[in-house]
């Protein structure tokens, strides 16, 4: 298993995926690697936004609607309690026997209800201004869990071994 570490810092996430895409390449076909990356990122994203910052869904929404987000973030992203949280991504390759992939991404956030969550966002759909990104996870990844804080997600995908 590798352990990673991500400090608040939105520059760093590319990287630390491209190492993470590169661990994984040999699992996952070329034509998918795209969008494990962006299903990967958007995990990534949530956990920084909506864990650590604690930005919440209906705040995200106005501050998209006003054009301000983006100056939001950057101000939250230079406090105290994001210098002070980070993220931790687990990853675990197939062993001989094994045929999945799984990795854990938990913040130092409160949490979330994810059933609470699922049932919002079936019901806006793909109209929702943002909240898609978890549709996005669970369209790629084959099982999504998410431990009783909600403040971690298992995502886990099946490998097709070669006959």
């Amino acid at each position: 298993m590798k352990k990673y570490l991500l400090e608040n810092k939105l520059e760093d996430i590319t990287p630390l995926i491209e190492n993470l895409s590169n661990d994984v390449k040999k699992y996952i076909p070329n034509s998918e690697i795209d969008l494990f990356n962006a299903a990967l990122y958007e995990v990534i994203m949530n956990a920084i936004e909506h864990g650590n910052l604690n930005i919440l869904y209906e705040t995200k929404k106005e501050w998209l609607k006003k054009n301000i987000y983006h100056k939001k973030l950057k101000e939250l992203l230079k406090t105290e309690k994001a210098k002070n949280t980070n993220v931790e991504i687990k990853l675990e390759l197939p062993e001989e026997k094994e045929d999945k992939i799984i990795i854990m991404v938990k913040d130092q956030g409160l949490g979330f209800k994810p059933k609470q969550e699922a049932k919002k966002i079936n019901n806006d759909g793909f109209a929702r201004e943002n909240g898609r990104g978890i549709m996005m996870i669970k369209s790629y990844f084959d099982e999504v869990k998410f431990n009783k804080k909600g403040n971690a997600i298992t995502l886990i995908k099946i490998i097709k071994k070669e006959q």
